[in-house]
């Protein structure tokens, strides 16, 4: 799919490639994709002598996959960063706290008092409240990836799109591919799309999917293996060790056509518009139950921080008493003592609630302006006509059938029309001439009306 089918998933906007009808999938290595990368070298195997004809489906959990593979380096950087950064900065303000505290009290401390009592201070509370944040992070670190997951899935938005059942498109759909000499074609429900070999990166994999990389979007397309004979992955590897990222040995195929009262445009989105797409992801219902759901988490558990750190305290004492006689003053310290981390704690989430709102805003148009940045040179074209919607550019081209759209929603002079999942086609109106606009509007009302319903 030409750059400008924008795809809205955590954490960023990026231009999708629509394979097949649709995006999105699952079955995956909890520790991360172990990836394996068919490279582009020289001297290169001989172009196989047959094109390689197969189908495979898509899912919406497979979508989530190719998005988690687009984002592995910066999502194993924040993993990484748990036990590089946060461990020592937590383990640093504990240490900090607890000598603190224990040199404060019973008043102040000249220096020489301080080492001079040294010898006192109790370090079994210091070691298992530090024993306790590595607990803790690790646990995190070991749960990144699942947490990584359920954000991009709630980002994501319902598998059947804004107010539509989730259950009409979150089953599988059938794509045919077809590679030969001019590159690869895909074919699914109301969606052909082309990709020339030039535009094609390499092949990359993980123990149950192959991803093939584009240019045309950030997202790869995903395989799943199981889907694939032996005979079908070998003679995918061949023809992407051939053919990939070098020019077409042969011509590519026709661009779909269009009616003679198609409307043609070129387009390239502006920063100001990909806000509204970005916005749109983060403001789904889904995105505000999962942050609801995550506020609850640290409340809970933060609250529950004082009364773990006083049984495991209980635990680790040599001379600890029997329970029956311990528990009585250990309930006594919680219920006196618990609601402080559980007080900070919803002070932290109100103030996060408060400000969210104010920089998400923020953050959407820093992303906006680096992901207009980062966007390949050139414009796409766009006809949009009665059998719907064609896009091209560098020599990629795919037909979208009205069929294939969720409705439409407009943000100012921006078009927006979801497809499944978290797919969507921006058309900015201002490309149009007001005559060609006002047709534009016309086919879009009489193809999408407002209250479109998932097919």
């Amino acid at each position: 799919m030409p750059s400008h089918v924008e795809r809205v998933s955590c954490p960023t906007t990026q231009p999708p490639t629509i394979t097949g009808t649709v995006p999105h999938a699952e079955p995956r290595n909890p520790r991360g994709p172990t990836l394996s990368v068919v490279p582009a070298i020289s001297g290169r195997p001989p172009l196989p002598d047959a094109p390689l004809t197969f189908e495979a489906p898509l899912t919406f959990e497979h979508r989530i996959t190719g998005t988690l593979y687009a984002q592995r380096r910066p999502l194993a950087a924040q993993r990484r960063r748990i036990l590089t950064l946060g461990l020592p900065v937590l383990w640093f303000l504990a240490v900090l706290g607890a000598v603190s505290a224990w040199a404060t009290s019973g008043g102040r401390r000249s220096l020489s008092a301080l080492w001079r009592d040294l010898s006192g201070f109790d370090g079994l509370p210091l070691a298992a409240g530090l024993g306790l944040i590595a607990l803790a992070l690790l646990t995190h670190y070991a749960l990144h990836p699942w947490f990584a997951r359920r954000r991009v899935k709630a980002l994501m938005g319902p598998p059947g799109g804004d107010g539509h059942d989730p259950g009409q498109d979150s089953g599988s759909v059938p794509v045919r591919y077809r590679l030969d000499g001019a590159g690869l074609t895909q074919i699914a429900p109301e969606l052909i799309s082309f990709v020339p070999w030039p535009r094609i990166g390499g092949l990359a994999e993980d123990r149950h999917h192959l991803f093939l990389t584009t240019e045309i979007g950030e997202v790869p397309i995903v395989l799943p293996k199981a889907s694939l004979s032996a005979q079908t992955l070998a003679g995918l590897r061949h023809w992407v060790e051939a053919c990939a990222d070098r020019p077409a040995p042969a011509p590519p195929p026709a661009e779909p056509a269009t009616g003679p009262d198609s409307v043609r445009a070129t387009m390239r989105l502006t920063a100001e518009e990909r806000v509204p797409l970005i916005l749109r992801s983060l403001e789904n219902p889904w995105a505000r139950r999962a942050r609801l759901t995550g506020a609850a988490a640290w409340l809970v558990g933060l609250s529950l921080l004082y009364p773990a750190l006083l049984l495991m305290l209980w635990a680790v004492d040599p001379y600890r008493v029997p329970l029956s006689d311990a528990l009585p003053l250990f309930a006594e310290m919680v219920a006196r003592d618990f609601w402080k981390p559980a007080a900070f704690t919803a002070v932290v989430i109100a103030g996060f609630f408060a400000v969210h709102a104010y920089a998400r805003r923020w953050f959407a148009g820093d992303l906006a302006r680096q992901l207009e940045a980062e966007a390949p040179p050139g414009e796409a074209g766009i006809v949009i006509g009665e059998t719907g919607i064609v896009t091209e550019k560098d020599g990629a081209h795919a037909h979208l059938g009205w069929p294939l759209f969720r409705g439409r929603v407009r943000a100012g002079d921006l078009l927006i029309l979801p497809m499944r999942w978290d797919e969507v086609l921006p058309v900015p109106l201002r490309i149009f001439e007001p005559e060609a606009r006002a047709r534009v509007e016309a086919l879009v009302e009489r193809h999408l009306p407002t209250g479109t319903r998932a097919r």
